[in-house]
């Protein structure tokens, strides 16, 4: 094998690399000023994050984030996406049941990346809430 054929592979590989990160980046842009954002931590040490950005009573953009395994990441990519055009009636009915209809059949040592996605789409919604009800006139907003 030549000099120039591990140089060109490696060329390969690093656009193919660089080309994956921007494609993922731009597909999945940070919330500038999230309505209601959570990140929580699961017992497996995975943390996942999801964003979420309101208008007229229904979610608009959503933003998702995970550190953990290729489960976590479908799990909390599926939680975004079935976030996407809810209203809040609709986001509570979001568990993980639906979410693994949507990821597909998980291997029972990863089910709990589901119910950590689960949580994670709650608790932005209980920030979102909490933080409509600290705006509100006569809220607890100092």
């Amino acid at each position: 094998m030549s000099v120039f054929t591990i140089f060109m592979a490696f060329v390969v590989l690093l656009v193919v690399g660089l080309t994956w990160f921007f494609i993922y980046y731009f597909a999945n842009p940070v919330l500038e000023n999230p309505d209601g954002i959570a990140r929580v931590v699961g017992n497996c040490g995975d943390t996942m994050e999801i964003g979420l950005k309101f208008k007229n009573g229904r979610v608009e953009q959503t933003h998702h984030w995970t550190n953990g395994c290729s489960f976590s990441k479908h799990c909390v990519e599926a939680a975004a996406g079935l976030a996407h055009a809810k209203t809040i009636g609709q986001l509570h009915k979001i568990n993980m049941v639906v979410i693994m209809e949507v990821v597909g059949q998980l291997p029972e040592t990863h089910l709990h990346c589901a119910q950590l996605a689960e949580i994670t789409l709650r608790r932005s919604v209980e920030n979102y809430l909490l933080r409509q009800q600290d705006s509100a006139p006569g809220g607890t907003k100092s």
